[in-house]
């Protein structure tokens, strides 16, 4: 047969429902959570270090989208996280509990984007070596020693974040005539300032008593991105021609099939008579004596045939001229 039948034969395969149930009982000690955009919209995975636990499309990482995301899954000990203020606002409403994780390679990324990785000023510099350090503290006296680095930083160079030359004419206002100077360096040293204030640095180091692998906790979302997330893309890539609704069903079956307990495809299939189900007609719930109602029975009709010309006692379509 042709290709072409072979597709329309194979056309109701695509709307077999793939299950996205987590355990809701299952406490897990780090669970890594990460978006990544495709033409089908944005997918968010929450995943272990060895498995996906569960999966949401959006059309960004926002609030709500986080929330339908997090909402079904046991509230875990830690969250590990690239960033984005969706994100935290989410775990903090479903999971008040759970400590943070900030991804740090992405607290270095975000410092590269201010700095470059060739700074020019002596301020520049010290924040960026700072900063690549991050990646290689394994214990809380060096993570002790990193903090003091960062207050000395902002004592020393505190004149140089704070100096301030007047906003060019053509972009002053009334409530903005003067800039910070150096607000590159400046936002580079308040982005680590507020990880390191709240305490999202090095929680990997200090795993609480209950934790069932404390030796496992990481710093970054790699086994994630490098894991699920890369394979995803090269999927996506690589079936670039298909895209919407049956891009989705690609990726989710893949995701599917990186659980903890996936169910056989074929089974899967079964329960739902290989997408048939879903394309059986919904029966029509409307009476079949719909249009019988008159003004006799009480009751409007469902739709009328034409417009009455005899007179009638209601708020309908009036006769005559206006008053």
């Amino acid at each position: 047969m042709s290709r072409w039948t072979l597709n329309r034969r194979f056309e109701p395969f695509w709307l077999i429902d793939i299950p996205n149930t987590p355990d809701p009982d299952r406490v897990y000690d780090q669970i890594f959570i990460d978006g990544t955009h495709t033409d089908a919209g944005c997918l968010l995975v929450a995943a272990s270090w060895d498995h996906v636990i569960a999966w949401h499309w959006a059309r960004s990482e926002t609030t709500h989208a986080y929330t339908q995301l997090l909402h079904g899954i046991a509230e875990p000990l830690c969250v590990v996280l690239d960033g984005g203020q969706g994100a935290y606002s989410a775990i903090k409403a479903c999971w008040p509990t759970t400590l943070i994780q900030r991804c740090l390679v992405h607290a270095q990324r975000v410092i590269r984007r201010y700095t470059t990785s060739r700074p020019r000023t002596d301020a520049g510099k010290a924040i960026y070596a700072l900063a690549l350090k991050l990646t290689k503290i394994t214990t809380l006296d060096q993570a002790r020693e990193w903090t003091l680095r960062l207050h000395d930083f902002g004592v020393v160079y505190k004149g140089f974040l704070n100096e301030k030359t007047p906003v060019p004419q053509e972009r002053r206002t009334v409530n903005h005539q003067w800039e910070y100077t150096h607000i590159r360096v400046r936002k580079a040293y308040n982005s680590l300032l507020h990880l390191s204030r709240n305490n999202w640095l090095f929680t990997y180091l200090q795993p609480p008593p209950n934790a069932l692998e404390p030796n496992r906790w990481t710093s970054t979302t790699n086994s994630l991105e490098g894991g699920v997330n890369a394979q995803l893309k090269r999927i996506a890539d690589a079936h670039r021609g298909r895209s919407g609704e049956r891009q989705r069903r690609m990726l989710e079956w893949y995701l599917h099939s990186k659980t903890h307990l996936p169910d056989d495809p074929l089974e899967i299939a079964r329960q739902c008579a290989f997408g048939q189900d879903q394309l059986a007609k919904v029966p029509d719930l409307v009476p079949e004596d719909r249009n019988k109602a008159d003004q006799h029975t009480g009751r409007p009709a469902f739709y009328d045939n034409a417009i009455p010309t005899e007179y009638q006692h209601n708020i309908g379509i009036r006769k005559g001229p206006l008053k």
